[in-house]
């Protein structure tokens, strides 16, 4: 079983499916993991079990890789390369007026994948993510706002990537740079 792989996430998705078709086949092969495993699986899966999709406060990798995928900036880049980049998300969830504080030495990568943000730099609204939207190196034209915090227009999830992480994954795969380069430069082509 994929259960015992090393990779997290095979791991934690064979787990979501052999749990939600036969939970006793579940426990049994889950007490021959070791305990991190075992824990780590058992509560990603019962965090998981509160609501549906990305709106139930808990991420299991596969989903944060589905919802990359879909987006136009990442098409046709394999999903075992936006696995690795899935690795590297902080998942942030904020409610109505929560603010995230973005301190002056980030530039993170921020993809908004439920709700709305208006991201300021101090008092100036700089720009609306809406669902679907990133933002950061690569992603803006032009030299990058200053940004200092993120406030949610409603129940809003972030996904939040350091710039190192990002430039690590994407000087590890080439087929993710030159993807990015293709999609970015193609959306701009619609723009204009």
């Amino acid at each position: 079983s994929q259960m015992f792989n090393r990779d997290k996430l095979l791991q934690e998705t064979a787990a979501w499916v052999v749990y939600n078709k036969d939970r006793e086949a579940y426990q049994t092969i889950s007490d021959r993991l070791p305990i991190r495993d075992k824990k780590f699986l058992d509560s990603a899966i019962e965090n998981n079990q509160l609501l549906e999709g990305l709106d139930d406060g808990f991420f299991l990798g596969i989903e944060m890789v589905m919802l990359i995928k879909k987006l136009p900036v990442f098409n046709g880049i394999s999903g075992r390369i936006l696995s690795d980049l899935a690795d590297k998300i902080n998942p942030i969830t904020l409610n109505h007026r929560d603010k995230l504080v973005i301190p002056a030495d980030e530039s993170p990568i921020l993809i908004q994948a439920f709700g709305e943000i208006t991201l300021r730099n101090q008092t100036e609204v700089v720009q609306q993510l809406k669902q679907g939207d990133v933002f950061g190196d690569l992603f803006q034209e032009g030299a990058i706002p200053t940004i200092t915090e993120a406030e949610a227009n409603g129940r809003s999830v972030i996904f939040k990537i350091s710039l190192v992480d990002f430039y690590f994954v994407l000087a590890t795969h080439h087929d993710l740079a030159q993807g990015l380069i293709e999609n970015i430069t193609e959306k701009k082509k619609l723009v204009n």
